[in-house]
């Protein structure tokens, strides 16, 4: 029993010397305090505190080191800082300085801290730093105008577990280069600072880790394209290419573009952290600017220049006052006139005229047309906003007055000039725009050939335009081995300008090409006399037909005189007829018919007839060389004279003869 009764009386005792003693808490750690400048008037007082203390209540004291006086209060906070205005007597004595933390009823109090305040400056971590990279040295530098000691530790970024490397300086700026650093390196880095111009100063917080990128080398390389709504309006589109790793960690890109040609200001894309950008842009040139940059430094900058759409046809000429922009609004925002000289007919220069109305749209045009040169190219453009977007309502290329060109096309070259047997084809490089003094309507192309005879003597040439888009021409139809003079002028509505002449010789045909055709034309010469015998050959018969001798009618005795001086003749058909007769029956005439032939030996013997022929005597085998002889004994001179003699050849040839006397009628066979 007594037993259980000292137990009891002990547990009670602990738990009233817990419940006297409180919660278990812990002091906050002695307060530093400090100034953030040499030339500040408040200080400022900071201490650690433990986790169980975060809503726990702070009070600030301080009293003179060494002195019985009293605490004095410095203002109390729930942060683990305070800020404490400036005290004459507390900026100039060593004092003690001490921090209370109360928690309900229960309170705890820090260590005490001896301090002349004065004394005890600690700067705030560097500010707005900033880096460039140049070759193997980088530069920081940041906000801080007084003297001050740095320190800089740093590492490569591949090296994030090793450990850092320390670089202290004194600096009479707010700026320290760090050296030998490698060039395609990303390095990280933390820099802190503290004054030396306080007895006790006191080091800066570290500023965050800072990644150092390499430097950009190459400006960016801009491409763009242009999509034309046919409507005035264009949508631009600018991309550009991302820098390898490392160069492209971290960067950023800032653009200008003068896109809206009534304003000369330009408008400015910053911190594009894309690739690419679209705008709505007139038809008149865009120019601006791109530069990638990033904390180390920038790189160089890239100009965009997109061209005016500039017609590539002839427009107008502007003879007088009349007016030719017809959408110009009144106000200069929300319409304009932009002019200018077209030097080389496509790039846009650098002085743009841009109207401002001071007056009527008449007077203006009127000025602005004195303002223009003679035999000058112009291009202008009316501009105006629609629905937010600009838009070119009017676009013209034009001369106030027109005239022939002043110069003529360069001269040809020999690599540009190329002659063949019987042609050239030529080539030059177009008028410059200012010299033509007008739009161009063709090119003349004319040549002469020299005499042969006599090469002083220039023969009439022809002439030919060309194109005044194309800078070339073929001239053909040339003689082999010949010279020829070429002239060569632009042409303008105003007339023609100077030529450029240019002597060229025709190649002449080489001598195997000439053995050639002279042995083509003699094989052709052949094949056609070979191809007309032939034909002549073939219907000899029909073209020239023979030509027998006439019937010579001789006496017996020259017969047989002259008999060995006749030509054999072979007679196919003979037929006697008696013309004489009454009656046309022929069937009762008298026919004498040889259906086949005889040779007579005998010349004294009849040689004519068959078994059906009225002829008594048939003609011997050997007729050739004989005489054929008809005898009518009986038969008066009346008769005779009637009979009709017909020899019939197998050629077709027939020979109607007729007696006149009563001797015998002989045909040479």
């Amino acid at each position: 029993m007594e037993a259980k009764e000292h137990w009891f009386l002990q547990g009670f005792l602990v738990i009233a010397m817990v419940i006297a003693q409180g919660p278990t808490i812990k002091c906050p750690s002695s307060p530093l305090c400090y100034k953030k400048t040499e030339s500040a008037t408040i200080y400022t007082c900071e201490w650690e505190t433990p986790e169980s203390m975060k809503n726990a209540t702070y009070e600030l004291f301080y009293s003179r080191s060494n002195s019985s006086e009293s605490r004095t209060s410095l203002g109390s906070s729930r942060k683990s800082c305070i800020c404490v205005q400036d005290n004459t007597v507390l900026n100039k004595v060593l004092v003690d300085i001490w921090v209370v933390a109360y928690m309900g009823n229960w309170s705890c109090q820090s260590r005490n801290t001896a301090v002349t305040l004065s004394e005890r400056v600690k700067y705030e971590a560097p500010q707005r730093m900033s880096m460039a990279r140049s070759s193997s040295n980088l530069t920081l530098s940041w906000d801080n105008k007084k003297d001050a000691i740095i320190e800089v530790k740093f590492r490569r970024l591949e090296e994030t577990s090793g450990t850092w490397k320390t670089f202290k300086k004194e600096v009479k700026q707010a700026m320290v280069t760090l050296e030998n650093l490698q060039n395609e390196s990303v390095y990280q880095l933390q820099v802190r600072q503290m004054s030396k111009h306080v007895k006790h100063p006191l080091w800066s917080d570290w500023t965050p880790i800072l990644d150092v990128p390499t430097e950009i080398p190459n400006p960016p390389e801009v491409n763009w394209t242009v999509e034309d709504f046919n409507n005035g309006t264009r949508l631009l589109k600018l991309t550009w290419g991302t820098p390898p790793y490392p160069v492209s960690m971290q960067v950023n890109y800032n653009l200008s573009l003068h896109m809206w040609p009534c304003l000369l200001k330009r408008k400015n894309f910053t911190n594009v952290t894309t690739t690419e950008i679209s705008v709505y842009v007139t038809y008149s040139a865009v120019s601006g600017d791109i530069i990638a940059f990033n904390k180390v430094g920038k790189s160089s900058p890239t100009h965009i220049l997109v061209p005016a759409k500039h017609l590539t046809f002839p427009s107008k000429s502007w003879p007088n006052d009349r007016l030719i922009p017809l959408n110009y609004a009144h106000g200069f925002m929300k319409s304009c006139l932009e002019w200018y000289k077209s030097t080389d007919g496509e790039t846009q220069p650098e002085k743009v005229n841009r109207s401002k109305l001071n007056g009527t749209v008449k007077k203006k045009l009127k000025h602005v047309r004195k303002k223009m040169d003679d035999y000058v190219r112009y291009y202008y453009l009316v501009h105006k906003q629609t629905d937010g977007k600009p838009q070119s309502t009017e676009m013209c290329l034009m001369y106030k007055k027109e005239g022939a060109p002043s110069k003529a096309p360069d001269h040809f070259t020999a690599p540009i000039l190329y002659v063949t047997t019987n042609s050239a084809m030529l080539h030059w490089k177009p008028i410059p725009v200012p010299d033509q003094r007008g739009f161009l309507t063709h090119y003349e192309v004319c040549y002469t050939r020299r005499s042969q005879k006599n090469e002083s003597h220039i023969e009439s040439g022809k002439c030919h335009n060309s194109f005044a888009s194309k800078t070339e021409y073929l001239v053909q139809n040339l003689t082999p081995g010949t010279i020829y003079n070429i002239h060569l002028a632009g042409a303008t509505a105003a007339g023609s300008g100077p030529t450029t002449t240019i002597q060229i010789v025709t190649k002449p045909l080489p001598q195997s090409i000439i053995g050639w055709i002279i042995a083509g034309i003699i094989v052709l010469i052949a094949i056609l006399i070979t191809v007309c015998l032939f034909i002549i050959k073939r219907h000899k018969k029909k073209i020239f037909p023979p030509i027998p001798r006439p019937v010579v009618v001789e006496s017996v005795n020259y017969r047989a005189r002259n008999q060995n001086m006749y030509e054999e003749e072979e007679v196919h058909e003979l037929q006697l007829h008696d013309n004489c007769s009454q009656d046309p029956n022929p069937e009762e005439a008298t026919v004498l018919e040889v259906s086949e032939t005889y040779e007579c030996e005998d010349t004294d013997e009849k040689c004519l007839g068959d078994s059906s022929t009225p002829v008594s005597d048939l003609l011997s085998p050997d007729y050739k060389g004989q005489v054929l002889r008809l005898e009518t004994p009986d038969s008066s001179q009346g008769e005779i004279d009637c009979m009709v003699t017909m020899l019939m050849y197998r050629n077709g040839l027939v020979f109607d003869m007729k007696a006149y006397s009563t001797e015998d009628v002989g045909i040479p066979l």
